[in-house]
Order: C-alpha cells, then structure tokens, then sequence
C-alpha cells in the first residue's frame, strides 16, 4: 500500500526532459520585458514613429525571432488597447518573420473573433493582403504602335 502512495508523489522523468535552462528563462523575461516596455511608449505621446521603430529594431537585433514572436503572440492580449497598440507596433516593424505566424492566427478559427482581427489588420498594415499582392502580380502589357 505504501509503495503506491509513494510512487504517486514521484515526479515523472517524462514532465521534466523539456526543461529549460536558466539563460533561456532569463533571456525569454528579458524579451517579455522589452514588449512590454514598448507597450508602454506607445501610450507616450512625445516618441516618435522613428524612435518607436528603432527601439524595434533594436529588440530584434538583441533578441532575434524570440522577439517578433513575442510580439505577435502578444495580440493574444485581453485589451483592446493593447492589441491596437500592438498591431501598430507590427506594423511599424513590417518583419518578414511575422508574416506566417500573423497569417495562421488570422486563418484559424479556434481563436477568438478579435484575435483573428487583430492579426488580419497587422497584415493589412504590413500590406501583406491577398487583394494588395494581386494588385502587385498584375502584369500591365502595353501595345506600342
């Protein structure tokens, strides 16, 4: 009887082989961190679109795609104004990497209505639309005479 009650309490060794290591932790608050910090600054009327785009471009090169994932699965937000502040800030960055992930939020159907909306007007501020990449696929042949 006994072994059965500690057996229950033994971690099993299958939860802990993803364990993460310590700079991954702190390197994931750090990028966590700096979302937030640029969330805030949208709020801040005297930054400029240029420094709001720099300070992006900043966190990229620091943090690589962890930060414009980070960022896109930051639209899961419950605020409304923290998703607009958050499209726009995607918009402003216009990174290929957000692309595919924007476009799956957008296509899937489990998530909420706002959500889907939410990544749906990130890609149309990137210009990343299937009515603006057909205007740009159409071919303008003209006659000389």
């Amino acid at each position: 009887m006994e072994k059965g009650r500690a057996r229950r309490f033994q971690p099993a060794t299958a939860a802990f082989e993803q364990s993460w290591n310590v700079v991954e932790l702190t390197t994931r608050k750090q990028v966590r961190q700096k979302v937030n910090d640029l969330l805030r600054q949208c709020n801040d009327s005297s930054v400029t679109t240029s420094e709001m785009r720099q300070e992006l471009l900043q966190g990229v090169a620091a943090f690589g795609n962890h930060f414009t994932t980070q960022l896109v699965r930051s639209l899961h937000r419950n605020d409304d104004t923290e998703r607009q502040s958050i499209i726009w800030l995607l918009t402003v960055l216009n990174a290929c990497e957000t692309i595919p992930l924007l476009q799956q939020m957008a296509a899937n159907k489990t998530l909420p209505r706002t959500i889907r909306l939410a990544a749906s007007l990130a890609l149309a501020g990137m210009g990343v639309t299937a009515a603006t990449i057909e205007k740009n696929r159409r071919v303008r042949l003209y006659a000389i005479s």
